[in-house]
């Protein structure tokens, strides 16, 4: 593996799809479904996405971890993982997160009814996490 993979910076919805086309149905979707409502949840956010391994991360200056990331959608063989890179700091009532991390934590989404299910749950994370490290006036 390269120590450096190529990105994409802001891809659409078919570029993506086209990077996960090797992956199971049930991933694609949740994978679309899951980049989909983090931008409706949050209209400013920028993304990158990895074209190697089709890892997408969202911030850049204006959010959270160490003032880059707040969030990456990872696809897996069977599922998606949502990370928060800051989500041990975030509250998190629907006790969706998982993890033992110092400050990672992440939601393992099998299918695109998981994020309608725990759509709600994800936009409160998604929010709390976008305003994580913004400068205070």
């Amino acid at each position: 593996m390269a120590k450096e993979h190529p990105h994409l910076d802001g891809a659409s919805v078919p570029e993506l799809r086209q990077l996960v086309l090797d992956h199971a149905e049930n991933v694609r979707e949740t994978y679309i479904a899951l980049h989909e409502l983090i931008v409706d949840t949050l209209p400013d956010v920028r993304w990158s996405v990895d074209t190697v391994d089709a890892g997408i991360g969202y911030g850049a200056h204006q959010f959270g971890y160490n003032g880059w990331g707040m969030a990456a959608v990872e696809p897996h063989s069977r599922w998606v993982n949502l990370q928060l890179l800051a989500g041990a700091r975030l509250p998190d009532p629907a006790d969706i997160l998982v993890g033992t991390a110092a400050a990672m934590r992440h939601v393992k989404l099998h299918n695109p009814g998981d994020v309608v299910v725990h759509g709600q749950a994800l936009r409160e994370l998604l929010t709390a996490a976008s305003v994580l490290n913004q400068p205070r006036p």
